[in-house]
């Protein structure tokens, strides 16, 4: 099945967003250095209702690599661009998609660093194979993940259809920032995505 047009533009959102770094610059539309979009790219979407038997995600507990965060709701600005969590230090969930545990491949994000340090993801891409992930939601149900695969690809060819394309089962991806950090641009060069699946 293709994705939707809105899961195209958002997976092109993705593919030019930042997800931090150590650049002085600074914007109205990157709140952290290195996360912005380009302008009118995604200008298409339409965030969907997320529908299904789950609560929205609250938290994100990933113990081999010591992430606890909660979870910001992440939407997007008038211009069509994902907004990013405010806190580099915590994770946030795309609320136009799918919840965590209902069909289909939700999205969470984070920042790899900020202008201090580590941020929530710095360690996203040494996960392994058989990792666990785990989500909680606001009506304390616990929805328990495996990692499938890590993956990074240069921005310039972000998987869309393999991020955003619809699965029959809950499926969860875990998104930041990887590879070498472009100063001229403010970004890093690729995406590390972790593409996770239902435990046990």
């Amino acid at each position: 099945m293709r994705p939707s047009g809105a899961a195209v533009a958002l997976g092109l959102l993705l593919a030019t967003a930042g997800c931090g770094g150590t650049s002085a610059s600074r914007t109205a539309t990157s709140p952290l250095p290195g996360w912005s979009a380009v302008p009118n790219q995604v200008a298409s979407i339409s965030p969907q209702p997320a529908v299904g038997t789950h609560a929205d995600p609250v938290r994100v507990s990933i113990p081999s690599i010591g992430v606890q965060s909660t979870l910001e709701r992440l939407g997007t600005d008038a211009h069509g661009q994902l907004v990013p969590p405010a806190n580099p230090d915590q994770a946030g969930w795309y609320a136009g998609g799918v919840r965590p545990g209902d069909p289909g491949p939700a999205v969470i994000a984070g920042h790899v660093d900020s202008r201090t340090g580590p941020a929530v993801f710095t360690e996203l891409g040494r996960l392994k194979r058989g990792a666990a992930v785990v989500v909680t939601d606001a009506r304390g149900g616990v929805v328990r993940f495996t990692v499938d695969d890590v993956r990074s690809y240069p921005k310039t060819r972000f998987p869309t259809a393999e991020v955003y394309g619809p699965t029959p089962d809950p499926q969860l991806r875990l998104i930041t920032c990887g590879g070498d950090f472009d100063r001229a641009s403010g970004h890093y060069v690729k995406n590390v995505i972790v593409f996770a699946v239902p435990a046990g």
